[in-house]
């Protein structure tokens, strides 16, 4: 093997093998100026494959044209790796479309006037040296700057070196000229090493960024947050922690938590490994605080589950919950006694008025007696049906739920109706129950009491005259009984207080009866909703749990 087909077989051998070690880096470290790099170290490797193909192939093939082509490919890169370092600069279609203008340009020139070769290869050292001056770092260096020094500078000297080539003849197999190419291939390899630094330092700046960033978010928290192992030890923990709890690095986080130092009721450490979500625990810590934890499992790299708590002081929250609700307790005492009082003081000054009559009563007429009396019979029974339903309400009796039919309670409740011409003789009552209802545990009395309530309610709402139905479906684990009339509606601002205890538009009703109908259905673990529109008539939904039979 000749001299110059061993230099171009060992640059070939060196830039394939530099090529292949930055496709290799690119896979983690991405960049786009590394990313440019990468298509020119190509472009090189097979520059220097075709100079290799021209020692070994035929003289008839024009290989100078091809050769000359490609490299003016790989200089494009370099130039766009140097503008996207120093700019942040990004290949267009245009810029591709331009660059294989001057690639094709530049072969046929070569093809067709040999001559221009020498121009041309002192053109594109002089491109080279440009993009050289555009990687050298310009403001204050810094560790990241060393590759881009470096790179500026082998870029540089590289392209001095070929323009010193093109003015100098130099004869193939001297000294000298293995001197030359040695110096090629000593630039080729500090090109790479550059890169590589530029790269590296990159990357680690850009994980350093990373970390720092993540302890300024974890640490900014105003909660805790402790990633803790799978034996109960904390394995780190944020600022709050630390402020809160003191060192922490190899405690047990129930140690640090809870009042009595034992394991949290409830903790999802056992099966952290099968967690599809967050699970959140309330437990009580030291010095009478409450803390609320939120645990979500965390899978390292090396197969190991951990367990990231995030906790939440709720001390505060609850104590001023504990004097919300204390407060809410004293105001509803005050509006109920203030409704108790004026419920009761009518019907009294009613007796009242009518017994002071009777001091003369030998002024009244017989009609005038009977029609006194009857006036203090009827407020007296009005009085006594006020401290009734309040006693039904101030103390209700407990639920005796047992296994029952639904059908009937409803049934029942549409018999009343029908049986009441008083009220409901023009009421077209429908009644409808699913078939797949099923038997489920529920005080029938009581819940007689409160379909009875709705019910009258929405025939009074019609003045007797109108639809009422009753239907019963079951939906999402629930028996939904559904009373709804044709009446005049319920108005937006009324609708939200219709269930507060003493609150009636009707004239002698005592406001409780929709009270003790929602606290009846809440005793079942029920809710009421209402729906109501003024002139479309009202809907009360009752949803009730089906509890085992």
């Amino acid at each position: 093997m000749t001299g110059p087909l061993m230099l171009a077989f060992v640059s070939t051998l060196a830039f394939a093998i530099q090529f292949l070690i930055f496709v290799y880096l690119y896979s983690s470290h991405r960049g786009r100026f590394f990313f440019y790099l990468l298509w020119a170290w190509g472009f090189f490797t097979l520059s220097k494959g075709l100079k290799l193909a021209e020692a070994v192939l035929p003289a008839e093939v024009p290989w100078d044209p091809l050769i000359s082509g490609v490299g003016v490919a790989a200089l494009s890169g370099v130039v766009a790796a140097a503008l996207a370092y120093r700019w942040d600069y990004r290949v267009r279609r245009r810029d591709t479309l331009g660059a294989a203008v001057a690639v094709l340009g530049v072969t046929v020139a070569h093809a067709w006037a040999p001559g221009i070769e020498l121009p041309l290869a002192l053109i594109l050292s002089l491109v080279q040296v440009a993009a050289g001056v555009v990687f050298w770092p310009r403001l204050a260096r810094t560790v990241s700057d060393r590759g881009a020094g470096l790179l500026a500078m082998v870029l540089v000297l590289w392209g001095a070196h070929r323009i010193g080539t093109r003015l100098v003849a130099v004869e193939p197999g001297t000294m000298a000229y293995l001197g030359v190419h040695g110096a090629f291939l000593m630039f080729y390899f500090l090109a790479t090493f550059a890169i590589i630094i530029m790269v590296l330092d990159r990357a680690r700046a850009e994980m350093r960024s990373l970390k720092e960033f993540n302890e300024r978010l974890v640490d900014g928290l105003r909660e805790g947050l402790e990633l803790v192992g799978g034996d109960f030890t904390v394995r780190h923990a944020n600022r709050w922690m630390l402020s809160q709890f003191g060192p922490l690095r190899g405690r047990r986080c129930y140690e640090v938590l809870t009042a009595d130092g034992q394991p949290c009721p409830g903790c999802p450490m056992e099966r952290r490994e099968t967690m599809e979500g967050p699970v959140r625990l309330e437990i009580a810590g030291v010095n009478g605080r409450r803390f609320l934890l939120s645990c979500s499992s965390v899978h390292q790299p090396n197969g190991e589950t951990l367990l990231l708590e995030l906790v939440a002081d709720m001390t505060e929250q609850e104590r001023l919950r504990e004097r919300v609700t204390a407060a809410e307790h004293l105001a509803a005492a005050g509006e109920l006694a203030a409704g108790v009082a004026h419920e009761i003081r009518n019907p009294l000054a009613a007796i009242v008025n009518a017994t002071t009559l009777f001091d003369s009563a030998e002024a009244l007429t017989v009609e005038e007696r009977a029609s006194t009396l009857d006036a203090v019979r009827r407020e007296a029974r009005r009085l006594n049906r006020i401290l009734s339903d309040f006693l039904v309400f101030a103390r209700p009796g407990a639920s005796r739920r047992r296994p029952g039919d639904i059908r009937e309670v409803v049934e029942h409740v549409a018999a009343l109706i029908r049986d009441d011409p008083a009220r409901a003789s023009q009421v077209e009552l429908a009644v409808r129950v699913d078939a797949s209802v099923p038997t489920f545990a529920f005080d029938p009395d009581q819940l007689t009491q409160v379909l009875w309530n709705i019910a009258l309610n929405g025939v009074e709402a019609m003045g007797g005259c109108g639809r009422l139905s009753l239907e019963v479906a079951r939906r999402n684990g629930q028996v939904l009984i559904v009373v709804s009339d044709s009446g005049r509606g319920i108005a937006g601002e009324e609708q939200g207080r219709v269930f507060e205890p003493f609150y009636s538009k009707k004239s002698g009703g005592t406001g409780l009866g929709l009270t003790i109908a929602q606290r009846i259905v809440a005793a079942h673990g029920g809710r009421i909703d209402l729906e109501s529109f003024p002139g479309g008539g009202t809907r009360f939904t009752i949803a009730l749990p089906i509890a085992p039979a």
